[in-house]
């Protein structure tokens, strides 16, 4: 990977992924790349924020020839790349297994842990408590995003201190419910979103309630005592908190009403390469106002 390290900051650029950067493909567009590192090239630091595992950010961010911020899990974990190096992580207690038990229980719900970074992107789930339909759905897509699934009897026999996050995969009826229960019972980050997978799905990733996307932003800009704005792009409820720490939010056209509201630009389709239009909208927005 070439090193292009840019000589002054002009601010920080802090990117969701998929439908942001990347439309169905989940691969960036080369027009996108070359944009992204045009940008770095000129004094534009970049990190980007998602709640994808790492394995799925990387084989996806590796084609970048610059070096980036990035957070996976909606923020649980930190990192500079491409040195892997981790900056931060807010992660989830095996004490919180009995009160998720108690809510699987319950509401006959189950979820799958995901171990994170640091426990090599494991993740754990229990076949027997999925409906046929749902557990074949899941698996195949386990098994196109070359996620390590394993098996569990129960989750007291998690093999793990702390995980990154928990996810429940649901139809978009029951996905509401869903993250306000995990929410309220469990005070967990929950939100849900279309998955990036299917949108005819949508998944709830509950995270330690201070691994958001937006704190995510905050320890970024801390750690590496970023100067300048910051532009923050996403197209999806949990890029919401993302984009109220920016000084110029973008939303893409498809975004939910509550990110809509909140931006100052707004970018067309993911499948148009249209962060490439946003970014450009909300540069100038910027250099309008500097002078």
């Amino acid at each position: 990977m070439q090193n292009n390290e840019p000589k002054t900051s002009k601010g920080l650029i802090a990117l969701d992924i998929d439908g942001t950067i990347t439309d169905g493909t989940h691969l960036i567009h080369p027009k996108v790349s070359g944009f992204l590192h045009s940008l770095h090239q000129v004094g534009w630091e970049l990190i980007f924020i998602t709640g994808r595992s790492f394995q799925w950010s990387y084989r996806t961010l590796s084609v970048l020839p610059f070096s980036f911020g990035l957070a996976v899990q909606n923020g649980a974990i930190l990192l500079d790349m491409p040195s892997k190096q981790i900056l931060a992580t807010k992660q989830l207690d095996h004490s919180i297994i009995p009160q998720l038990e108690k809510i699987s229980v319950d509401n006959g719900i189950d979820c799958v842990i995901y171990g994170g970074f640091t426990q090599d992107d494991r993740c754990f789930y229990r076949p027997q408590f999925y409906h046929p339909d749902l557990l074949k759905y899941l698996l195949k897509r386990k098994n196109e995003l070359k996620e390590n699934w394993q098996e569990i009897e129960c989750y007291s026999e998690l093999p793990l201190k702390e995980f990154a996050s928990i996810k429940y995969f649901s139809s978009g009826k029951e996905a509401e419910f869903i993250s306000r229960l995990i929410s309220e019972q469990l005070s967990l980050h929950a939100p849900y979103i279309r998955d990036a997978y299917d949108s005819r799905y949508a998944v709830i990733q509950a995270t330690h309630p201070e691994a958001t996307k937006g704190n995510a932003l905050e320890r970024y800009i801390d750690l590496k005592k970023i100067r300048g704005p910051v532009i923050a792009a996403g197209d999806d409820k949990n890029d919401l908190t993302m984009l109220l720490k920016a000084d110029m939010p973008i939303a893409m056209e498809n975004a939910p009403d509550s990110l809509l509201k909140l931006a100052r630009v707004v970018a067309p389709l993911a499948e148009k390469q249209g962060i490439i239009e946003g970014l450009s909208s909300a540069i100038q927005k910027l250099s309008t106002i500097g002078d």
